[in-house]
């Protein structure tokens, strides 16, 4: 074997494994799994039967609620402060 044909072999060697940890380098790894939030609603019925008349009255109360964010969380720093989403 000469120097040229080693040279050569080594080169390749070379170029293929800087190939292999670049492809390595662009994978992204899975989003970690993050449960959904709890719901924002609640619904309670209540039926009342008058005793005199025997008329039923439904009262129902539904509860939304209004914090969009947990506030523990802290913002991204790409985010400014006093930015819509923001209390």
């Amino acid at each position: 074997m000469n120097l040229r044909l080693l040279l050569c072999i080594a080169m390749g060697v070379f170029v293929a494994h800087i190939g292999v940890f670049m492809l390595i380098s662009q994978i992204r790894p899975k989003p970690k799994f993050v449960p959904p939030p709890p719901p924002n609603f609640s619904a309670r019925e209540r039926v009342v039967v008058d005793a005199e008349t025997g008329e039923k009255t439904i009262y129902r109360e539904i509860t939304i609620s209004t914090k969009l964010a947990n506030p523990e969380i802290p913002l991204p720093a790409s985010q400014p402060a006093g930015a819509p989403g923001e209390e």
